[in-house]
């Protein structure tokens, strides 16, 4: 799918839509007058994209090492999707927006957002400094955002913001249902190993909600600086946080993946 979208790059940069050279000639020039650098969030961003990819890899092996459950095998494909998709949203632009230098930041949209086959027939997304986020609108000078909308995108991001709230939702009341109709006795401890699986879904849940919905909005609507840095903060978490939930709350995990690297006794 990547490489069919790099396929078709050299046209889509062609177009009328994403004709830099109309204003002035693409180069380092754009993004000293149109970029920003921002070293903080960039800084942070390098720091927990690294972290990430570091936590990831136990996981990784411990997960690949036994794929004979269909979960397991699901969890092991999501975690490379998960990691592609953390190299687009945490690298370091430098200041950079997209006629500073079309194809790296194009390339750099498609690693990120390539697991949407239908992408392949739509506005790509790019990475734009000033705003520290990403967009389908390329903020040419003399083009709107309105000729950059992606319908397929915001539908996408609806419904699975949608769906997954409302299966997390009801695995939680699963759970409720069937703590009830244990015994008084074991109810307390089936509380207790049941807690980690309502914050998992909490967490998930929240991160994939509000990353859907802000950049939905954001590439509809004006946003404010916050709301953008948010909506980039909770992509990151969405694709980032499950090595940290692995590890911090699903027991098996842990120690499946610390044993794999020889770290079973931790």
């Amino acid at each position: 799918m990547f490489a069919t979208q790099y396929e078709f790059m050299p046209s889509m940069l062609q177009s009328d839509a994403y004709n830099c050279s109309a204003v002035m000639p693409m180069g380092p020039a754009w993004a000293e007058q149109h970029g920003e650098k921002h070293v903080e969030f960039g800084v942070y961003s390098l720091v927990f994209g690294i972290i990430t990819e570091i936590l990831y890899i136990p996981c990784m092996i411990g997960l690949g090492r036994d794929l004979r459950s269909s979960c397991i095998k699901i969890m092991f494909w999501l975690a490379i999707l998960d990691m592609f998709a953390i190299i687009a949203n945490c690298i370091g632009f430098g200041g950079a927006v997209f006629c500073s230098n079309p194809v790296a930041t194009t390339a750099v949209g498609i690693l990120g957002y390539s697991k949407l086959a239908i992408t392949n027939f739509n506005f790509q997304v790019i990475f734009n400094s000033a705003n520290e986020s990403m967009f389908f609108s390329p903020f040419i000078p003399g083009h709107t955002t309105d000729e950059y909308v992606n319908w397929p995108h915001a539908i996408h991001n609806m419904v699975v913001a949608s769906c997954s709230c409302t299966l997390y939702l009801l695995l939680c009341i699963v759970l409720v249902i069937k703590n009830k109709s244990i015994s008084a006795n074991n109810r307390g401890k089936r509380l207790v190993s049941n807690t980690p699986v309502f914050v998992q879904a909490m967490a998930i849940c929240c991160v994939n909600l509000v990353a859907a919905l802000i950049y939905v909005y954001m590439n509809f609507l004006p946003a404010p600086p916050g709301v953008i840095v948010a909506g980039q903060v909770a992509w990151q978490l969405s694709h980032g946080s499950p090595p940290f939930i692995y590890f911090a709350l699903n027991k098996s995990i842990r120690h499946f993946a610390l044993k794999s690297v020889g770290l079973g006794s931790l």
